[in-house]
C-alpha cells in the first residue's frame, strides 16, 4: 500500500479545499521532447474508478493507477507558484521518462 505524508500547511491547504486530492501523471511535449510531470489537484477526479485511492488521515488520495513510489512513499507540499499563488507538490513518485 501507498504511504502518503502531507507537510502541515498542505494538509491544511486541501482540507480548506476538499477532503480529496488527484495525483495525476501528465505528457508534456515541446521541441525538446515529451516527458512525464506529476499534478496534484484537489478534489475528487471526473473518474475515480480510473485511479487507486489510498485514505490517509482523512484526506482521500487519488493517485494514478500502477503509480510507483520510492520505498518511503510520497510526500504532498506547498510550492509557491508566482508569487501569492499556491499549488500542491508531490515529492516520491518514480516515473519513467520516455526517449
Amino acid at each position: 500500500m501507498l504511504k502518503v505524508e502531507f507537510t502541515d500547511d498542505a494538509k491544511d491547504y486541501i482540507l480548506q479545499k476538499s477532503d480529496s486530492i488527484t495525483v495525476d501523471l501528465m505528457l508534456y511535449g515541446g521541441c525538446g521532447g515529451q516527458f512525464n510531470e506529476p499534478l496534484v489537484l484537489t478534489g475528487k477526479p471526473s473518474l475515480p474508478e480510473s485511479y487507486d485511492l489510498v485514505d490517509d488521515n482523512g484526506i482521500k488520495v487519488y493517485m494514478f493507477k500502477n503509480a510507483v513510489s520510492k520505498p518511503d512513499g510520497i510526500k504532498i507540499s506547498i510550492a509557491e507558484a508566482r508569487g501569492i499563488f499556491k499549488k500542491l507538490h508531490v515529492a516520491g513518485l518514480v516515473y519513467e521518462q520516455p526517449f
